[in-house]
C-alpha cells in the first residue's frame, strides 16, 4: 500500500513501548511457567489439584488478547501492516489451540488419585483376599475395571465357591447381563464375550 511504512514498529508511543515489554514479561511467564511447574501431583504430595498448572495457559490467554489488541491498534494507526499481523494473530491462536486443552487436562488429573492395583490381591494365596478383590472390581470406574477382566474369568474357575461367585458377580456387573450362566464353559462363554469386545486375553 502506498506510503505505508515497513512492516515493523515505528516511533511508537511511551504506552505502545510500556504494552511491548509487559507482553514480551507476560509470554516470557507463561513459557518459564510450562517449562519449570512439573505435572502431576508430586510423588508422595498432598491430593488436589494443582492451581500453579493453570499458570501457563492463563498467562498465555492474557498475552494472546493484548497482543492481538496491540496489534490491531498498530494496524489502525497505519504503522504495521495488516496481513503480517493477521498471519500473527493466526498462529497465535493455533497455538492456544494446541496448548490449553492439555494444560487444563492436566490440571484436572492432578486431582485424581490412582485407584489401588487390586492385581496383586486377585492372585493372593488368600481365597478371602482373592475373593474381596473380585467383589472390588464391579464398583471401579468401568475403564480401569476393563483390565481386571481377563483374571475375572479365570477366576471362574477358583477352587473357592466364594471367589467363583465373587467373579461371576463382577462379570455380570460389567456386562449387565449373565453372559457365562453355569458349567464347566461359564469361562469360555465369557471369554469369547469380551474378547469380541476389543478384551484381550494371555494366550
Amino acid at each position: 500500500m502506498p506510503g505505508m511504512p515497513p512492516s515493523r514498529d515505528v516511533e511508537l508511543s511511551p504506552a505502545a513501548s510500556t504494552a511491548r515489554v509487559v507482553l514480551y514479561l507476560l509470554l516470557l511467564g507463561a513459557a518459564a511457567a510450562a517449562l519449570l511447574v512439573p505435572p502431576g501431583n508430586e510423588p508422595g504430595g498432598g491430593v488436589g489439584r494443582r492451581p500453579e498448572l493453570l499458570l501457563a495457559p492463563v498467562l498465555l490467554g492474557i498475552f494472546a488478547i493484548g497482543f492481538t489488541a496491540y496489534r490491531f491498534t498498530l494496524v489502525r494507526s497505519g504503522r504495521y501492516h495488516a496481513g503480517k499481523a493477521f498471519v500473527q494473530v493466526g498462529l497465535l491462536g493455533l497455538v492456544l489451540f494446541l496448548f490449553v486443552p492439555g494444560s487444563v487436562e492436566r490440571w484436572k488429573a492432578s486431582g485424581v488419585t490412582p485407584p489401588v492395583d487390586l492385581t496383586r490381591q486377585l492372585r493372593s494365596v488368600d481365597p478371602e483376599a482373592r475373593a474381596m478383590a473380585a467383589e472390588l472390581v464391579r464398583h471401579r470406574d468401568p475403564q480401569d475395571a476393563r483390565r481386571y477382566l481377563p483374571r475375572l474369568v479365570a477366576l471362574l474357575s477358583d477352587p473357592s465357591v466364594e471367589v467363583r461367585r465373587q467373579a461371576r458377580g463382577s462379570l455380570m456387573a460389567m456386562a449387565r447381563e449373565d453372559v457365562g450362566g453355569e458349567g464347566p464353559d461359564a469361562p469360555d462363554r465369557w471369554r469369547a464375550y469380551w474378547a469380541a469386545r476389543g478384551v484381550a486375553f494371555p494366550p
